[in-house]
């Protein structure tokens, strides 16, 4: 089930993105301590004014098995506030393999029909799984980086 994330979800999705970063499916510049902090400052703004610290709107969702939270899902607009990103997501690693990450797409996927919007995520090239979990829902690879981050796109 998804709900809307609060200032409690704070400690499991940073500490998730924080175990993230280590396998490098987040940026590694997480694990350094300023940049962290810049992180937790960005997170809690957008848990509890659905902003981030450059003024972009963002809001985070939580995608819970059994009333506990397994996985995250951060949404945010692009620049100057336009378009849809599939900022960041994760998923307990406990909880993977057994198709959960894939209704948590799909249930994003499903807020968004009929908006006539395009909706974007980039993927870390570590991100196998996620990179795979977009393209089955109907994500399009339209590029990838100089750093190896795949670009994709999904027209509502």
């Amino acid at each position: 089930m998804m709900r809307n994330a609060s200032s409690e979800d704070f400690q499991f999705i940073f500490n998730l993105v924080l175990a993230e970063a280590e396998n490098e499916h987040f940026s590694r510049e997480l694990l350094v301590p300023a940049a962290a902090r810049g992180f937790e400052i960005e997170l809690k703004s957008v848990l509890a004014n659905r902003v981030r610290h450059n003024g972009i709107q963002a809001y985070a969702l939580i995608w819970e098995k059994n009333s506990k939270p397994i996985g995250f899902v951060i949404m945010s607009a692009g620049s100057d506030n336009k378009g849809n990103e599939l900022w960041m997501s994760a998923l307990s690693p406990e909880h993977r393999g057994n198709g959960e990450g894939k209704k948590m797409v799909s249930e994003i996927l499903r807020q968004f029909k009929g908006k006539n919007l395009a909706l974007f995520a980039r993927c870390a090239p570590e991100s196998e799984a996620m990179f795979h979990i977009l393209k089955t829902n109907g994500f399009t690879h339209v590029a990838t980086g100089e750093q190896g981050s795949r670009g994709l796109m999904y027209t509502l």
